[in-house]
């Protein structure tokens, strides 16, 4: 099974490491790590994953993921590896298991320990000798993040100052003679209420979205209309 700590419900952001049984290479070719990345995109589309960051090597995986449901994580990364090991298998005509214990999960509490999780996933092959520099390895995503995280990592809600969030959307609702419920059936005032949190409160998306029990997806693709 996979190894969550115990106190995973107080972040959405986790570093997963996932390794090939046996610490064998189960990465052949440069074919199967794209193989590997395309499925992993593809089954964010499915469900409410989000990918940070990336680095494959040879015979483990290192990945930033962000959920709001720890249960995703887990039926995400059964499907990602079971899908991977089935083409793995098919290809080298071999049976049997592929990954070591499935994979290993690391809750991250701090923006601290974010930025430093993501430069450890970026340098593995540069400890390795691989490469000299992060930005020289072709099966990370170093260069499409490189200095592009936005204030949705800044851990509003971990460091426990969320700007009364609550009030303020109390008083939103009061001025618009609305319930809540009747703002999650009016897109343009939910719309309006999302915009004043994010650009006059800097809140997070991902506090709103955890406030208006709604899903962040949902809430990010309002705000970027």
């Amino acid at each position: 099974m996979s190894r969550i700590p115990r106190n995973y419900i107080k972040t959405s952001f986790f570093h997963v490491i996932t390794q090939g049984i046996n610490k064998s290479y189960i990465f052949k070719r440069a074919e199967d790590i794209k193989y590997y990345i395309k499925i992993m995109y593809q089954l964010t589309k499915e469900q409410e994953i989000k990918v940070i960051g990336y680095c494959i090597m040879s015979n483990h995986a290192h990945m930033l993921i962000e959920t709001e449901e720890i249960k995703e994580l887990s039926k995400y990364m059964q499907r990602l590896n079971t899908k991977y090991g089935k083409y793995y298998n098919k290809k080298y005509n071999r049976v049997g298991y592929v990954f070591r214990d499935r994979y290993r999960a690391q809750g991250i509490y701090t923006e601290k320990y974010l930025y430093n999780c993501l430069r450890y996933i970026y340098n593995n092959p540069v400890k390795a000798g691989i490469c000299k520099n992060a930005e020289d390895y072709p099966y990370s995503n170093y260069k499409k993040i490189d200095g592009e995280l936005d204030e949705d990592y800044t851990f509003i809600d971990i460091e426990d100052d969320d700007k009364n969030i609550g009030e303020i959307i109390k008083k939103f609702l009061k001025e618009n003679e609305m319930e809540l419920t009747d703002l999650k059936r009016e897109k343009r005032k939910l719309k309006e209420l999302v915009i004043i949190l994010k650009k006059q409160y800097n809140i997070s998306l991902r506090n709103i979205a955890k406030e208006l029990h709604m899903g962040r997806e949902t809430i990010r693709k309002l705000y970027d209309e």
